[in-house]
């Protein structure tokens, strides 16, 4: 609601938020698909600036692929907010590890009952047999296994490649306290990288100079080097995601999990949550 009145001016933006309310109710969040189908024609227009503002550049340089063409719920993580609250997240409870994630998963690996092993891909140690067995190191291994990589490369991408995007960041420091009014800004039309990010504000670090990021997104290719961020869903890709889904399944140790296994969209919150459970299930089985 703050955006309309920038966007349109003080009476009009009042306008757009009388209509928008007396529609969808105040404080809710409604898809921008769902408002460019809105019978009101002012709706609609409205709708269809936002779209071109704020999701057609940004989808087509985040996802290299047009709106219409992104499963329905991927675009819908970005909701219209008819709200004055102009925080992307409305949850009660919001922040960081205290000394960052880093030192986390520092804490977390140290644990003497974990061994970590660097630059060695899993389907290097253990390998899937035809009988629906599993070996470790060419060895029967009948423990549970949870994997949170690629699962198309796990199994030798035997159906083909599933699509991915990566990231290659532009890391810049600067002379001066702050770059950015904000820890992320997203470019949504103008610009190649899709967002900026400065991390001086998720900690309340107080120093002279600040180093900010720009993120690029781009097709992943299984290049030595690159990483896969983002699944990108759609039927097409959903249905050959099933095949390695169905593949996984024979193996009864075997669980997939994370954004790139089970090739979904989770935000950190969430992925969190369903590592946890799986974890509560595991240990009571």
């Amino acid at each position: 609601l703050t955006s309309l009145r920038t966007a349109f001016g003080e009476e009009k933006g009042a306008e757009l938020e009388g209509k928008l309310i007396g529609k969808y109710g105040a404080e809710t969040k409604v898809s921008i698909l769902k408002l460019r189908e809105d019978e009101d024609p002012e709706i609609r227009q409205l709708a269809d600036y936002v779209y071109e503002h704020v999701f057609v550049h940004y989808t087509v340089k985040q996802w290299g692929t047009p709106p219409e063409e992104i499963d329905p719920a991927t675009i819908a993580r970005v909701p219209v907010f008819l709200s004055r609250d102009d925080r992307y997240f409305q949850d009660p409870y919001q922040g960081i590890p205290e000394k960052g994630y880093t030192a986390l998963f520092e804490k977390m690996l140290s644990h003497p009952g974990i061994e970590v092993v660097l630059n060695c891909p899993a389907e290097n140690r253990v390998a899937f047999q035809e009988d629906g067995t599993v070996t470790l190191d060419g060895e029967p291994f009948d423990g549970k296994v949870v994997y949170t990589g690629a699962v198309d490369e796990l199994f030798g991408l035997k159906f083909g490649r599933l699509p991915y995007r990566t990231l290659d960041f532009q890391f810049e420091t600067w002379e001066q306290e702050y770059f950015q009014p904000c820890a992320t800004v997203n470019y949504t039309v103008s610009e190649d990288y899709t967002r900026i990010t400065e991390f001086k504000y998720f900690l309340g670090q107080k120093l002279p100079r600040t180093t900010t990021v720009k993120e690029y997104s781009r097709a992943y290719t299984g290049a030595d080097g690159e990483i896969p961020y983002y699944a990108i869903i759609n039927p097409e890709n959903n249905a050959l995601y099933e095949k390695y889904r169905a593949l996984a399944g024979k193996y009864q140790g075997l669980y997939l999990l994370g954004r790139l296994a089970e090739y979904k969209y989770y935000n950190m919150d969430a992925i969190t949550l369903r590592a946890l459970e799986l974890a509560d299930r595991l240990i009571g089985e």
